[in-house]
Protein backbone atom coordinates (compact mmCIF):
# COMPACT_ATOMS: atom_id res chain seq x y z
CA UNK A 1 0.00 0.00 0.00
CA UNK A 2 2.81 2.43 0.87
CA UNK A 3 4.30 1.94 -2.59
CA UNK A 4 1.17 2.97 -4.50
CA UNK A 5 -1.02 5.22 -2.32
CA UNK A 6 1.04 8.31 -3.13
CA UNK A 7 1.39 7.82 -6.91
CA UNK A 8 -1.53 10.18 -7.73
CA UNK A 9 0.48 12.84 -5.89
CA UNK A 10 3.67 12.49 -7.96
CA UNK A 11 2.97 15.57 -10.15
CA UNK A 12 1.93 17.59 -7.08
CA UNK A 13 5.08 16.56 -5.19
CA UNK A 14 7.24 17.68 -8.12
CA UNK A 15 5.49 21.04 -8.11
CA UNK A 16 5.59 21.50 -4.32
CA UNK A 17 9.26 20.58 -3.95
CA UNK A 18 10.29 22.48 -7.09
CA UNK A 19 11.78 19.47 -8.82
CA UNK A 20 11.20 17.27 -11.87
CA UNK A 21 8.90 14.29 -12.26
CA UNK A 22 11.98 12.14 -12.93
CA UNK A 23 13.46 13.00 -9.54
CA UNK A 24 10.18 12.23 -7.79
CA UNK A 25 10.19 8.85 -9.56
CA UNK A 26 13.52 8.20 -7.85
CA UNK A 27 11.61 8.06 -4.54
CA UNK A 28 10.01 4.92 -5.94
CA UNK A 29 13.42 3.53 -6.89
CA UNK A 30 14.86 4.31 -3.44
CA UNK A 31 11.93 2.60 -1.72
CA UNK A 32 12.20 -0.57 -3.82
CA UNK A 33 15.99 -0.78 -3.45
CA UNK A 34 15.82 -0.35 0.33
CA UNK A 35 12.99 -2.85 0.56
CA UNK A 36 14.99 -5.37 -1.48
CA UNK A 37 18.27 -4.99 0.42
CA UNK A 38 16.53 -5.26 3.79
CA UNK A 39 14.95 -8.57 2.85
CA UNK A 40 18.40 -10.17 2.77
CA UNK A 41 19.21 -9.01 6.30
CA UNK A 42 16.09 -8.76 8.43
CA UNK A 43 14.92 -12.34 7.97
CA UNK A 44 18.16 -13.91 9.26
CA UNK A 45 18.37 -11.15 11.90
CA UNK A 46 14.97 -12.20 13.23
CA UNK A 47 16.31 -15.76 13.55
CA UNK A 48 19.12 -14.46 15.73
CA UNK A 49 17.44 -11.67 17.70
CA UNK A 50 13.83 -12.82 17.77
CA UNK A 51 10.78 -12.19 15.61
CA UNK A 52 9.00 -9.78 17.91
CA UNK A 53 11.91 -7.41 18.47
CA UNK A 54 12.80 -7.35 14.78
CA UNK A 55 9.19 -6.72 13.78
CA UNK A 56 8.88 -3.89 16.29
CA UNK A 57 12.05 -2.38 14.81
CA UNK A 58 10.69 -2.69 11.28
CA UNK A 59 7.24 -1.25 11.98
CA UNK A 60 8.78 1.59 14.01
CA UNK A 61 11.09 2.48 11.12
CA UNK A 62 8.16 2.45 8.70
CA UNK A 63 6.27 4.91 10.92
CA UNK A 64 9.32 7.16 11.28
CA UNK A 65 10.00 7.03 7.55
CA UNK A 66 6.38 7.85 6.69
CA UNK A 67 6.37 10.83 9.05
CA UNK A 68 9.64 11.97 7.49
CA UNK A 69 8.09 11.70 4.02
CA UNK A 70 5.12 13.86 5.05
CA UNK A 71 7.45 16.48 6.56
CA UNK A 72 9.94 16.53 3.67
CA UNK A 73 11.02 20.06 2.67
CA UNK A 74 13.19 18.90 -0.25
CA UNK A 75 13.32 16.02 -2.71
CA UNK A 76 16.55 14.75 -1.13
CA UNK A 77 14.84 14.55 2.25
CA UNK A 78 11.91 12.70 0.67
CA UNK A 79 14.20 10.16 -0.99
CA UNK A 80 15.99 9.53 2.33
CA UNK A 81 12.71 9.14 4.19
CA UNK A 82 11.47 6.69 1.55
CA UNK A 83 14.59 4.58 2.15
CA UNK A 84 13.80 4.41 5.87
CA UNK A 85 10.18 3.60 5.06
CA UNK A 86 11.25 0.81 2.68
CA UNK A 87 13.56 -0.77 5.26
CA UNK A 88 10.83 -0.72 7.89
CA UNK A 89 8.05 -2.12 5.70
CA UNK A 90 10.37 -4.85 4.44
CA UNK A 91 10.95 -5.94 8.03
CA UNK A 92 7.24 -6.05 8.70
CA UNK A 93 6.60 -8.29 5.71
CA UNK A 94 9.57 -10.64 5.98
CA UNK A 95 9.40 -11.13 9.74
CA UNK A 96 5.61 -11.30 9.59
CA UNK A 97 5.79 -14.28 7.25
CA UNK A 98 8.34 -16.00 9.48
CA UNK A 99 6.11 -15.39 12.52
CA UNK A 100 3.14 -16.92 10.72
CA UNK A 101 5.32 -19.97 9.99
CA UNK A 102 6.23 -20.21 13.69
CA UNK A 103 2.59 -20.05 14.80
CA UNK A 104 0.75 -22.11 12.18
CA UNK A 105 3.35 -24.58 10.93
CA UNK A 106 4.17 -25.26 7.29
CA UNK A 107 0.75 -26.24 5.93
CA UNK A 108 -1.22 -23.71 7.95
CA UNK A 109 1.26 -20.96 7.10
CA UNK A 110 0.88 -21.65 3.37
CA UNK A 111 -2.86 -21.03 3.60
CA UNK A 112 -2.52 -17.90 5.74
CA UNK A 113 0.23 -16.41 3.57
CA UNK A 114 -1.77 -17.15 0.40
CA UNK A 115 -4.73 -15.26 1.86
CA UNK A 116 -2.50 -12.38 2.94
CA UNK A 117 -0.94 -12.21 -0.53
CA UNK A 118 -4.37 -11.73 -2.08
CA UNK A 119 -5.20 -9.08 0.52
CA UNK A 120 -1.93 -7.23 -0.07
CA UNK A 121 -2.48 -7.31 -3.83
CA UNK A 122 -5.94 -5.82 -3.39
CA UNK A 123 -4.60 -3.13 -1.05
CA UNK A 124 -1.87 -2.29 -3.54
CA UNK A 125 -4.45 -2.18 -6.33
CA UNK A 126 -6.97 0.06 -4.62
CA UNK A 127 -4.58 2.28 -2.61
CA UNK A 128 -4.37 4.91 -5.40
CA UNK A 129 -8.13 5.52 -5.08
CA UNK A 130 -8.03 6.97 -1.53
CA UNK A 131 -4.63 8.41 -2.44
CA UNK A 132 -6.22 10.43 -5.23
CA UNK A 133 -8.94 11.78 -2.96
CA UNK A 134 -6.46 12.63 -0.20
CA UNK A 135 -4.39 14.50 -2.77
CA UNK A 136 -7.43 16.44 -3.99
CA UNK A 137 -8.86 17.21 -0.55
CA UNK A 138 -5.76 17.76 1.61
CA UNK A 139 -2.53 17.50 -0.33
CA UNK A 140 0.32 15.09 -1.01
CA UNK A 141 1.47 15.00 2.64
CA UNK A 142 -1.82 13.35 3.62
CA UNK A 143 -0.94 10.13 1.80
CA UNK A 144 2.23 9.66 3.82
CA UNK A 145 0.41 10.72 6.97
CA UNK A 146 -2.15 7.96 6.37
CA UNK A 147 0.64 5.37 6.04
CA UNK A 148 2.23 6.67 9.26
CA UNK A 149 -1.07 6.35 11.11
CA UNK A 150 -1.54 2.77 9.90
CA UNK A 151 2.05 1.94 10.90
CA UNK A 152 1.44 3.25 14.43
CA UNK A 153 -1.71 1.13 14.70
CA UNK A 154 0.27 -1.88 13.47
CA UNK A 155 3.00 -1.16 16.03
CA UNK A 156 0.45 -1.15 18.85
CA UNK A 157 -0.96 -4.48 17.63
CA UNK A 158 2.50 -6.05 17.38
CA UNK A 159 3.44 -4.94 20.90
CA UNK A 160 0.15 -6.22 22.27
CA UNK A 161 -0.40 -9.50 20.43
CA UNK A 162 2.70 -10.84 18.64
CA UNK A 163 4.54 -13.51 20.67
CA UNK A 164 8.28 -13.99 20.65
CA UNK A 165 9.62 -16.97 18.73
CA UNK A 166 10.80 -19.79 21.01
CA UNK A 167 14.55 -19.56 21.49
CA UNK A 168 14.98 -23.22 22.35
CA UNK A 169 13.66 -24.48 19.02
CA UNK A 170 15.55 -22.02 16.84
CA UNK A 171 19.14 -23.18 16.14
CA UNK A 172 20.03 -19.82 14.59
CA UNK A 173 19.77 -18.24 18.05
CA UNK A 174 22.93 -20.06 19.14
CA UNK A 175 24.94 -18.63 16.24
CA UNK A 176 26.92 -15.44 16.43
CA UNK A 177 25.98 -12.67 14.03
CA UNK A 178 29.27 -13.21 12.17
CA UNK A 179 28.60 -16.93 11.71
CA UNK A 180 25.01 -16.24 10.69
CA UNK A 181 26.18 -13.72 8.09
CA UNK A 182 28.83 -16.14 6.81
CA UNK A 183 26.30 -18.95 6.39
CA UNK A 184 23.85 -16.59 4.73
CA UNK A 185 26.42 -15.36 2.21
CA UNK A 186 27.53 -18.93 1.48
CA UNK A 187 23.93 -19.89 0.70
CA UNK A 188 23.51 -16.89 -1.58
CA UNK A 189 26.78 -17.62 -3.42
CA UNK A 190 25.70 -21.20 -3.99
CA UNK A 191 22.36 -20.08 -5.39
CA UNK A 192 23.93 -17.52 -7.73
CA UNK A 193 26.12 -20.31 -9.13
CA UNK A 194 23.02 -22.39 -9.89
CA UNK A 195 21.85 -21.51 -13.44
CA UNK A 196 18.40 -22.96 -12.83
CA UNK A 197 17.82 -20.66 -9.85
CA UNK A 198 19.16 -17.61 -11.67
CA UNK A 199 16.94 -18.31 -14.68
CA UNK A 200 13.73 -18.61 -12.72
CA UNK A 201 14.56 -15.70 -10.39
CA UNK A 202 15.35 -13.34 -13.27
CA UNK A 203 12.22 -14.48 -15.09
CA UNK A 204 10.12 -13.55 -12.06
CA UNK A 205 11.97 -10.24 -11.73
CA UNK A 206 11.35 -9.22 -15.34
CA UNK A 207 7.71 -10.29 -15.33
CA UNK A 208 6.96 -8.50 -12.07
CA UNK A 209 8.81 -5.28 -12.93
CA UNK A 210 6.16 -4.07 -15.36
CA UNK A 211 3.67 -3.18 -12.64
CA UNK A 212 6.20 -1.11 -10.68
CA UNK A 213 7.26 0.71 -13.85
CA UNK A 214 3.62 1.49 -14.56
CA UNK A 215 3.01 2.69 -10.99
CA UNK A 216 5.95 5.10 -11.19
CA UNK A 217 5.45 6.35 -14.75
CA UNK A 218 1.70 6.34 -15.36
CA UNK A 219 0.84 9.39 -13.18
CA UNK A 220 2.91 11.68 -15.40
CA UNK A 221 1.33 10.25 -18.54
CA UNK A 222 -2.28 10.20 -17.36
CA UNK A 223 -2.46 13.16 -14.96
CA UNK A 224 -0.12 15.61 -16.69
CA UNK A 225 -0.20 14.36 -20.28
CA UNK A 226 -3.89 13.46 -20.57
CA UNK A 227 -5.32 15.73 -17.90
CA UNK A 228 -6.84 12.98 -15.75
CA UNK A 229 -7.71 14.16 -12.23
CA UNK A 230 -5.94 12.49 -9.26
CA UNK A 231 -9.29 11.04 -8.12
CA UNK A 232 -9.99 9.45 -11.52
CA UNK A 233 -6.40 8.27 -11.81
CA UNK A 234 -6.87 6.12 -8.71
CA UNK A 235 -9.65 4.17 -10.43
CA UNK A 236 -7.64 3.67 -13.62
CA UNK A 237 -4.59 2.56 -11.63
CA UNK A 238 -6.61 -0.08 -9.77
CA UNK A 239 -7.41 -2.02 -12.97
CA UNK A 240 -4.00 -3.55 -13.95
CA UNK A 241 -3.59 -5.39 -10.60
CA UNK A 242 -6.95 -7.03 -11.30
CA UNK A 243 -5.27 -8.61 -14.33
CA UNK A 244 -2.54 -9.94 -12.04
CA UNK A 245 -5.17 -11.48 -9.77
CA UNK A 246 -6.82 -13.19 -12.76
CA UNK A 247 -3.46 -14.55 -13.90
CA UNK A 248 -2.61 -15.75 -10.39
CA UNK A 249 -6.00 -17.44 -10.10
CA UNK A 250 -5.51 -19.25 -13.41
CA UNK A 251 -2.00 -20.23 -12.36
CA UNK A 252 -3.31 -21.71 -9.13
CA UNK A 253 -5.91 -23.75 -11.01
CA UNK A 254 -3.68 -24.92 -13.88
CA UNK A 255 -0.23 -25.49 -12.36
CA UNK A 256 -0.76 -29.17 -11.59
CA UNK A 257 -2.22 -29.78 -15.02
CA UNK A 258 0.18 -27.83 -17.23
CA UNK A 259 3.31 -27.61 -15.11
CA UNK A 260 5.50 -24.67 -14.14
CA UNK A 261 7.37 -24.24 -17.44
CA UNK A 262 4.30 -24.43 -19.65
CA UNK A 263 2.47 -21.83 -17.58
CA UNK A 264 5.46 -19.51 -17.82
CA UNK A 265 5.36 -20.03 -21.60
CA UNK A 266 1.62 -19.38 -21.68
CA UNK A 267 2.05 -16.23 -19.59
CA UNK A 268 4.77 -15.07 -21.98
CA UNK A 269 2.37 -15.55 -24.88
CA UNK A 270 0.01 -13.10 -23.16
CA UNK A 271 2.57 -10.62 -21.83
CA UNK A 272 4.75 -10.11 -24.92
CA UNK A 273 2.00 -9.33 -27.49
CA UNK A 274 0.37 -6.97 -24.98
CA UNK A 275 3.68 -5.16 -24.53
CA UNK A 276 4.15 -4.85 -28.28
CA UNK A 277 0.57 -3.57 -28.62
CA UNK A 278 1.26 -0.92 -25.99
CA UNK A 279 4.39 0.22 -27.84
CA UNK A 280 2.59 0.22 -31.21
CA UNK A 281 -0.31 2.31 -29.91
CA UNK A 282 2.09 4.80 -28.34
CA UNK A 283 4.16 4.97 -31.55
CA UNK A 284 1.02 5.72 -33.56
CA UNK A 285 0.14 8.40 -30.99
CA UNK A 286 -3.15 6.69 -30.21
CA UNK A 287 -2.84 7.75 -26.60
CA UNK A 288 -5.78 7.57 -24.21
CA UNK A 289 -6.38 5.99 -20.82
CA UNK A 290 -7.79 2.94 -22.59
CA UNK A 291 -4.81 2.39 -24.90
CA UNK A 292 -2.54 2.44 -21.85
CA UNK A 293 -4.64 0.63 -19.25
CA UNK A 294 -5.99 -2.04 -21.64
CA UNK A 295 -2.61 -3.51 -22.64
CA UNK A 296 -1.38 -3.06 -19.06
CA UNK A 297 -4.19 -5.29 -17.76
CA UNK A 298 -3.06 -8.04 -20.15
CA UNK A 299 0.59 -7.51 -19.21
CA UNK A 300 -0.30 -7.93 -15.54
CA UNK A 301 -2.37 -11.02 -16.37
CA UNK A 302 0.67 -12.55 -18.08
CA UNK A 303 2.76 -11.57 -15.07
CA UNK A 304 0.26 -13.32 -12.82
CA UNK A 305 0.77 -16.51 -14.82
CA UNK A 306 4.56 -16.20 -14.91
CA UNK A 307 5.60 -14.85 -11.51
CA UNK A 308 4.19 -17.51 -9.11
CA UNK A 309 5.56 -20.32 -11.26
CA UNK A 310 8.95 -18.71 -11.73
CA UNK A 311 9.18 -18.14 -7.98
CA UNK A 312 8.19 -21.77 -7.33
CA UNK A 313 10.84 -22.91 -9.81
CA UNK A 314 13.50 -20.82 -8.08
CA UNK A 315 12.62 -22.29 -4.67
CA UNK A 316 13.11 -25.83 -5.96
CA UNK A 317 16.30 -25.13 -7.89
CA UNK A 318 18.66 -26.12 -5.04
CA UNK A 319 17.89 -28.55 -2.24
CA UNK A 320 18.21 -27.48 1.40
CA UNK A 321 18.25 -23.70 1.01
CA UNK A 322 14.59 -22.86 0.47
CA UNK A 323 14.69 -19.96 2.94
CA UNK A 324 17.75 -18.40 1.34
CA UNK A 325 16.30 -18.99 -2.13
CA UNK A 326 13.10 -17.22 -1.12
CA UNK A 327 14.98 -14.23 0.25
CA UNK A 328 17.37 -13.94 -2.69
CA UNK A 329 14.62 -14.40 -5.28
CA UNK A 330 12.55 -11.70 -3.58
CA UNK A 331 15.62 -9.44 -3.51
CA UNK A 332 16.24 -9.91 -7.24
CA UNK A 333 12.57 -9.30 -7.94
CA UNK A 334 12.50 -6.00 -6.05
CA UNK A 335 15.92 -4.80 -7.18
CA UNK A 336 14.95 -5.58 -10.77
CA UNK A 337 11.85 -3.42 -10.36
CA UNK A 338 14.00 -0.65 -8.87
CA UNK A 339 16.45 -0.81 -11.78
CA UNK A 340 13.70 -0.75 -14.40
CA UNK A 341 12.00 2.19 -12.67
CA UNK A 342 15.34 4.01 -12.55
CA UNK A 343 15.66 3.49 -16.32
CA UNK A 344 12.23 5.07 -16.72
CA UNK A 345 13.37 8.19 -14.84
CA UNK A 346 16.06 8.81 -17.49
CA UNK A 347 13.42 9.13 -20.20
CA UNK A 348 11.11 12.03 -20.95
CA UNK A 349 8.57 12.33 -18.13
CA UNK A 350 5.01 12.01 -19.36
CA UNK A 351 5.98 10.40 -22.67
CA UNK A 352 3.71 7.34 -23.19
CA UNK A 353 6.16 5.80 -25.66
CA UNK A 354 8.99 5.80 -23.09
CA UNK A 355 6.67 4.19 -20.55
CA UNK A 356 5.53 1.53 -23.04
CA UNK A 357 9.07 0.72 -24.21
CA UNK A 358 10.42 0.25 -20.68
CA UNK A 359 7.47 -1.95 -19.68
CA UNK A 360 7.77 -4.06 -22.85
CA UNK A 361 11.54 -4.36 -22.37
CA UNK A 362 11.04 -5.78 -18.88
CA UNK A 363 8.76 -8.45 -20.36
CA UNK A 364 11.30 -9.29 -23.06
CA UNK A 365 13.98 -9.59 -20.38
CA UNK A 366 11.81 -12.11 -18.50
CA UNK A 367 11.27 -14.24 -21.59
CA UNK A 368 14.95 -14.04 -22.56
CA UNK A 369 16.01 -15.14 -19.07
CA UNK A 370 13.64 -18.08 -19.18
CA UNK A 371 14.41 -19.12 -22.74
CA UNK A 372 18.20 -18.76 -22.69
CA UNK A 373 19.01 -20.19 -19.27
CA UNK A 374 16.33 -22.77 -18.58
CA UNK A 375 16.17 -23.83 -22.27
CA UNK A 376 12.74 -25.40 -22.18
CA UNK A 377 13.83 -28.42 -24.19
CA UNK A 378 10.74 -30.51 -23.58
CA UNK A 379 8.42 -27.86 -24.97
CA UNK A 380 10.68 -27.18 -27.94
CA UNK A 381 10.98 -30.90 -28.64
CA UNK A 382 7.21 -31.27 -28.72
CA UNK A 383 6.39 -28.11 -30.66
CA UNK A 384 9.48 -27.10 -32.56
CA UNK A 385 8.22 -23.52 -32.79
CA UNK A 386 8.28 -20.34 -30.76
CA UNK A 387 6.07 -18.67 -29.64
CA UNK A 388 3.08 -20.30 -31.38
CA UNK A 389 4.38 -23.75 -30.54
CA UNK A 390 4.48 -22.85 -26.86
CA UNK A 391 0.84 -21.79 -26.96
CA UNK A 392 -0.07 -24.95 -28.87
CA UNK A 393 1.65 -27.19 -26.33
CA UNK A 394 0.09 -25.35 -23.39
CA UNK A 395 -3.44 -25.50 -24.83
CA UNK A 396 -3.00 -29.17 -25.72
CA UNK A 397 -1.92 -30.04 -22.19
CA UNK A 398 -4.83 -28.10 -20.79
CA UNK A 399 -7.19 -30.33 -22.81
CA UNK A 400 -5.26 -33.59 -22.45
CA UNK A 401 -2.23 -33.35 -20.14
CA UNK A 402 -1.47 -37.09 -20.18
CA UNK A 403 -0.65 -37.52 -23.85
CA UNK A 404 2.15 -36.19 -25.99
CA UNK A 405 1.29 -33.68 -28.67
CA UNK A 406 0.62 -35.31 -32.01
CA UNK A 407 2.64 -33.91 -34.81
Amino acid sequence: MASTIYVPSIPAIANALDTSISRVQLTFVAYLAAFAASMLVLGPLSDRCGRRRTMILGVSLSAIGSIGCAASPTIGWLIGARIVQGVGLSGGMVVGRATIRDIYGEEGAAQVIAGLSILLTLLQAFAPIPGGYLQAWIGWQANFGAVAALALVALALVVRYVPESPAATDPARSQTLALLASNMLASYRGLLKTPRFVAYALTAAGAHAGFHIFAAGAPAVLIIGLGISPQDYGYYASLPPMGFLVGSFLSNRLTRRLGVDNLIALGSAVLIPAGFAMVFLATMRLTSPYTIIGPMILICCGSGLITPNAVAGSLGAKVGVVGAASGLASFLQMIGAAGATAALSFGTSGNPLVLAVVIASAGLFAVAAFGSLVQIRRVFAESGKLPLGLVRVSIHRLVDPRQQLRR
